[in-house]
């Protein structure tokens, strides 16, 4: 009876630990990406920890959290290549954020047909994240950047104003802006896509939006 409660305490005090260690790498990672806007940074960290022995299903979701810094640093074709040769299975509750991060990186990429291709692939899985309060913006962001690379983007003005407002991190609040600015620039506005795009800059400084908002013809 001894042995059984020792190892039942020691199972919990390794949940407990487990789980602090686990929100403490959450709060590093944030911190370095999305209030230091370092990317290259966040992907050093997420490094360190590819290199520790662990298991598959961490690896996998480690790898998946790799890319969302390479999206944001600019570098698609290594988010890409990692996501479709070196994920070999998506951990549970993953799935939302390997395919945003596959979408989008084709996206910007310039490979609209692929971008199209995978979401056609991936609707069920995101419309059943999408049933959950908490996912459905991120789930309708990747639906509104696949309408503006489709030349949908004025249907989805009103949803970019709400993201410059409401955006969960000055990352997303620049997506808000750039959509914006590229939306106008396209309908020939420039004073408005000028100053939206100026404001993508600043939002999005250390990530691939401020290089993409200073060029003005980049769809």
């Amino acid at each position: 009876m001894d042995l059984i409660i020792i190892v039942v305490v020691a199972f919990i005090l390794y949940g407990f630990f487990k789980r602090r260690t686990l929100l403490k790498q959450v709060n590093v990672f944030n911190q370095l990406l999305y209030i230091e806007k370092s990317p290259e940074k966040y992907i050093d960290e997420v490094d360190k920890l590819l290199r520790k022995m662990t298991t598959e299903k961490e690896k996998h979701i480690n790898l998946i959290q790799k890319t969302t810094g390479l999206l944001y640093a600019g570098r698609f074709n290594e988010s890409i290549q990692i996501l479709t040769d070196e994920v070999k299975k998506i951990p549970p509750n993953w799935q939302h954020v390997y395919y945003h991060n596959l979408i989008l990186s084709h996206f910007f990429n310039g490979e609209i047909d692929k971008g199209n291709e995978i979401l056609e692939e991936a609707t069920d899985v995101l419309n059943e994240y999408a049933k959950r309060d908490s996912n459905k913006k991120a789930i309708e962001f990747i639906y509104a950047i696949a309408d503006f690379y489709n030349g949908k983007g004025e249907s989805r003005i009103e949803f970019f104003k709400d993201l410059t407002e409401i955006g969960r991190n000055e990352y997303r609040i620049a997506f808000g802006y750039y959509f914006l600015g590229k939306i106008y620039e396209q309908e020939n506005k420039d004073e408005e896509s000028v100053a939206y795009l100026e404001k993508a800059r600043y939002y999005g400084k250390g990530s691939f939006l401020e290089q993409f908002s200073r060029d003005f013809d980049k769809l």
